[in-house]
Order: structure tokens, then C-alpha cells, then sequence
């Protein structure tokens, strides 16, 4: 009886052992994995809804298709984002004077 006793209790070790195991690697494969699909994904909750300073726009581009708001982002000189409405002309306008001095 005691080595039944023994071996049980080896084998229910082994198995929350293995189990522990497990679930570590489980939770570590979905904590990189959620990390990697949100690399460089920036998406925007509202439009700004003042004047577009287009004399201190350095750059643009569209979010990402997976956000739920369709936006192109402005950055400006001093580094800030800018969240604007596609559709919007003067967003339209701001992005044709961009793409004017790139080229």
C-alpha cells in the first residue's frame, strides 16, 4: 500500500508539475504574441478639430486597417501626432503640400 501511496504521489507531482509547465509556456506564447501584433499600431479615438498647421507638418500616414477609425496622422516639427479625417479637404490639402516637398 505505501509504495501505491508513493507512486501516486510522484505521479500527481509529475502532473501539476507538468501542467505548471504547461501553462507557463501557454501564457508566455500569448504575452509575445499580443505584444508583436501591436508593434508600430497606432490608432485614433477622434479627429482634431482645429486648423491643421501646415507649415509645421514634416510628414504623414494613414492608421493601420485594423484600427476601427479610418485617420491619417500628421507629425509636426515638434514631434506630435495629429489625427485627422481623411475625408476632410483641408486634411486633403495638407497632404498634397507634403507630397509637393518631397518632390
Amino acid at each position: 500500500m505505501k509504495i501505491f501511496t508513493c507512486v501516486s504521489g510522484t505521479m500527481l507531482t509529475l502532473r501539476t508539475l507538468f501542467l505548471a509547465a504547461l501553462l507557463l509556456g501557454t501564457a508566455l506564447q500569448y504575452a509575445s504574441t499580443a505584444r508583436a501584433t501591436n508593434v508600430g499600431r497606432e490608432c485614433c479615438l477622434e479627429y482634431f478639430k482645429g486648423a491643421i498647421p501646415i507649415r509645421k507638418l514634416v510628414t504623414w500616414y494613414r492608421t493601420s486597417v485594423d484600427c476601427h477609425r479610418d485617420a491619417i496622422v500628421f507629425v509636426t516639427i515638434q514631434g506630435r501626432s495629429i489625427c485627422s479625417d481623411p475625408k476632410d479637404k483641408h486634411v486633403k490639402k495638407a497632404i498634397k503640400h507634403l507630397q509637393r516637398l518631397r518632390h
